[in-house]
């Protein structure tokens, strides 16, 4: 199954981010909802690329330029964002050029555990192995 197919499927299924869905917990019914935003600008792509994400990283941000997965409701409140948030091509740019530690490149929050990020140094090595074992020079 592709990114976009998957995509494609959420966006069915929320009614391109319309729909809301009921969650009974710690007493009362939560709504989640799932926001889609505009694709990658790109010149923002062409950027993520020269830091060699992963394609599948950047075809995502294709289809939906971040996306807020589960974002939850009590009552018409705001309880603390989405459950995980997908950053934007231009908020994964500004995340990295803080960040202290350049391997790192973050692509995700998860509310509840934190940031995710892509480690590319050690990407970039699996990939440059995968590559040298498939032409039998590995």
């Amino acid at each position: 199954m592709t990114v976009g197919n998957i995509i494609s499927m959420l966006k069915e299924i929320s009614d391109n981010g319309n729909k809301k869905y009921s969650v009974t917990n710690f007493g009362g019914v939560v709504n989640f909802k799932i926001t889609f935003f505009d694709k990658i600008p790109n010149n923002v792509a062409n950027k993520l690329i020269e830091l060699n994400l992963p394609n599948e990283v950047i075809e995502l941000l294709s289809y939906t330029n971040g996306l807020n997965l589960f974002e939850d409701e009590f009552k018409g409140m705001e309880l603390g964002g989405p459950v995980c948030k997908i950053y934007s091509g231009q908020e994964i740019l500004k995340r990295y050029q803080e960040s202290i530690d350049k391997n790192l490149i973050p692509i995700l929050l998860f509310r509840d555990y934190g940031e995710m990020c892509i480690n590319i140094r050690h990407y970039k090595q699996k990939k440059r192995l995968s590559n040298l074992s498939r032409y039998g020079n590995g």
